[in-house]
């Protein structure tokens, strides 16, 4: 039991004293005198540092560095493209940029969207108010239509009235007639003087 409560103790310690690293980013290689390693060693190139190539030989590149200093490399340690080293930090920037981009992207559509809610809210009080314009008139082309159907009844009913009243005054004038016709020749009539003086 001791035993085992010993390992126990040992592998905490361990595991407390147990850290994470990280291999560094400051490697270099060295620049040779000549095209093998054979060759003196004239000084170290870091990661990343741009080359200008003067030519190969034997699997070795011959290089000017930055600092003007001439040598070989081994070619499977040279690449066209430029080193991580240099393309993180590059690449970091343009993330960099590419996030305020977007966050100016984002203000700016924020501020387009208010404006266009702000002209929605507005086109909706328009379209509230003209609909309620509408019912307005609505209302009153109602109230037009009835006083005019009330007044086309009217003026139908003073036709009617008016026909009537000239049917009645037509029928009373030819009934006149009519009596006047039966009861004219009952009438005696009137002699002229001047047949009476001669008889």
């Amino acid at each position: 039991m001791r035993a085992l409560l010993g390992i126990l103790i040992c592998l905490c310690a361990q595991s407390a004293l147990a850290e994470t690293r990280y291999v560094s980013d400051n490697i270099y290689i060295f620049m040779h005198g000549g095209p093998g390693t054979q060759y003196r060693i004239l000084g170290s190139v870091k990661a990343g540092e741009a080359l200008e190539v003067k030519g190969g030989q034997a699997g070795f590149t011959q290089v000017v560095d930055e600092r003007g200093r001439e040598g070989w490399i081994k070619s499977d340690e040279l690449q066209s493209e430029p080193s991580l080293k240099v393309r993180v930090p590059q690449l970091e920037q343009e993330l960099q940029t590419l996030k305020d981009r977007l966050q100016n992207l984002n203000g700016d559509n924020e501020q387009r969207f208010a404006e266009k809610d702000g002209k929605i809210a507005e086109q909706d009080t328009m379209l509230t108010n003209l609909k309620g314009q509408l019912d307005n008139q609505s209302e009153e082309l109602a109230s037009v239509k009835a006083q005019n159907d009330a007044l086309s009844s009217s003026i139908d009913n003073r036709e009617h009235d008016m026909q009537m009243d000239w049917f009645i005054r037509g029928g009373a004038m030819v009934g006149g007639g009519i009596l006047l016709g039966i009861l004219l020749p009952l009438l005696p009539r009137r002699r002229k003087q001047s047949e009476r003086w001669m008889n």
